[in-house]
């Protein structure tokens, strides 16, 4: 069963400009790790600036090896990690597809 990814990162006050540019960098990074296309948006109604990544993989198992890649990746510094002071908060939802 297909599995989407949603991250959702509500920055700071001020802050929107560089949490999408954060968003953005780790997109692309993941992408030329792992071939793993994520999309970026920004909210512009509601809570205004917060950033989406959205991921689309094939399986639970894909979503398991790929959170071990990146944890390990993330740890060693191949991968980004948010600039301190920019989010306030963040979630990550695994969703499935019917």
């Amino acid at each position: 069963m297909a599995v989407v990814i949603a991250r959702i990162g509500v920055p700071f006050p001020g802050k929107q400009a560089e949490a999408l540019a954060f968003a953005k960098k780790r997109a692309e990074t993941i992408k030329a790790l792992y071939g793993v296309e994520q999309e970026t948006r920004i909210r512009i109604g509601g809570p205004v600036g917060q950033v989406l990544t959205t991921t689309r993989h094939q399986s639970l198992g894909e979503v398991e090896d790929m959170k071990r890649k990146v944890v390990a990746d993330t740890t060693s510094g191949k991968i980004p990690t948010a600039p301190a002071g920019v989010f306030q908060s963040s979630e990550e939802q695994i969703w499935l597809v019917q």
